[in-house]
């Protein structure tokens, strides 16, 4: 199956399968009517690439859930930078458990995020429309940056959201040992170190994901 094309329940249930993920059917249609309105509003604003509006499902979406197993049950969650609500939407829909932040500074995805959490339902999210450094600690257990562009900016706007045991998981590709040894200081200064590492092919379009997990290190007391 190429990517541009939408799946069906059974053959992204098993997409969903080798992601350590189960997905229930309603999960699936609330996954699709997400699709839909983001392809809609992505021809007014400009929410991601035109070039992947065939491939929000089969690849947006996909990524998104990736490390959905890497997070603990119940765990409070911010996705700095979200955009169009990616990864925190699909996050929030197949992760009831979990609490999501949106944080976005732009205006006009903020709206489209009120629209999305309205349209679908989704109690467990919450958009704040602000820069991330600009707001009070939100004692998160899990952060979130996909594929954000400058590492250094992602660390020092947003590492005051974790709490003392929380976990930042960072969308990487294959060139992220750089970018970390590029930030050592930064890292040591925020008392931040990589804790784990995850790669995966993504199912659909085979593209190669790094996932990398920075967490506090131990005082030295401990």
């Amino acid at each position: 199956m190429s990517a541009g094309h939408v799946p069906d329940f059974d053959s992204f249930a098993a997409a969903c399968r080798q992601l350590q993920l189960k997905i229930t059917r309603e999960q699936f249609t609330r996954l699709l009517s997400y699709q839909i309105l983001l392809a809609d509003y992505n021809t007014k604003i400009n929410l991601i690439s035109r070039k992947d509006t065939a491939r929000i499902l089969t690849y947006h979406i996909v990524d998104s859930l990736a490390p959905a197993h890497l997070i603990p049950l119940g765990s409070t969650c911010a996705d700095i930078g979200t955009g169009a609500g990616l990864p925190g939407i699909p996050l929030a829909i197949i992760r009831p458990d979990l609490k999501m932040y949106l944080i976005e500074s732009v205006q006009k995805k903020c709206r489209f995020l009120e629209e999305a959490k309205s349209t679908l339902n989704l109690t467990n999210t919450e958009t704040i429309c602000a820069r991330s450094e600009t707001l009070p600690p939100l004692n998160c257990d899990i952060l979130l940056s996909r594929l954000t562009a400058d590492l250094n900016r992602t660390l020092r706007n947003s590492a005051h959201h974790l709490n003392p045991n929380g976990k930042l998981i960072l969308y990487k590709t294959s060139n992220f040992p750089l970018e970390l040894n590029k930030n050592s200081r930064l890292l040591k200064k925020l008392n931040l170190q990589p804790l784990a590492t995850y790669q995966v092919k993504l199912p659909f379009t085979n593209i190669e994901r790094h996932f990398v997990i920075l967490a506090r290190q131990p005082s030295a007391e401990n």
